[in-house]
């Protein structure tokens, strides 16, 4: 009989132990960082965080290349002289007037009494007979229109406009286009401008 009871009290015990067990089991806490488990899902969550508090200025944009579109550039006019200041060199005196108005003076030549210059603010227009023998633009002018476009009256912004000069002379240098001539009378001392001269090439 004792043995029974020693075997059911051992039994007894021995269930008694195991549900011990299965509620330390049933207490666990969750997995660890040291686990392996805890370490992947530890990574993953880490790695939500940082792809989703990601700035927007800090994400690389891949930007094309555009094709090129090349650069026209104007071309410039290509001056042939045929107008300065309105006048062209085959106007008459009843032309000029109707393009200029009546001048503000005219005078005679002393010397060849068919030489006459009709006088507008900065500017002379001679005539020899019917025929103009010069314009003539003072010191003075600002601008010329050369075949209606308007040019500084420097000497650099000429040579801009045409291009180097046909002649270099000793008081001045000369562009040439067909049968006109536009000269630029330079100071040899000062290398100042002093006077513009538009006239025929037969003129000379």
């Amino acid at each position: 009989m004792r043995t029974f009871i020693l075997i059911g009290c051992l039994i007894g015990g021995i269930f008694a132990y195991t549900g011990d067990i299965g509620q330390v089991a049933a207490t666990y806490s969750p997995v660890t960082a040291s686990s392996p488990v805890k370490a992947i899902k530890a990574e993953e969550a880490t790695h939500d965080i940082v792809i989703a508090s990601a700035s927007p200025s800090t994400v690389t944009e891949v930007t094309y290349a555009a094709e090129s579109t090349p650069v026209v550039k104007a071309k410039k006019p290509e001056f042939t002289l045929q107008m300065v200041n309105g006048i062209t060199l085959y106007d008459d005196p009843s032309l000029v007037i109707q393009k200029l108005g009546k001048p503000k003076s005219k005078t005679a030549d002393p010397d060849l009494a068919d030489l006459i210059t009709y006088h507008y603010p900065n500017m002379n227009v001679i005539f020899s007979g019917e025929f103009i023998q010069s314009v003539e633009m003072a010191e003075n002018t600002k601008t010329l229109l050369i075949d209606g476009s308007e040019v500084a009256a420097t000497v650099d912004a000429v040579k801009n406009a045409l291009g180097e000069p046909d002649y270099v002379t000793e008081d001045g240098i000369v562009f040439e286009r067909d049968e006109a001539l536009l000269k630029l009378f330079i100071d040899a001392d000062t290398q100042k401008l002093t006077s513009i001269h538009y006239f025929h090439s037969f003129s000379m």
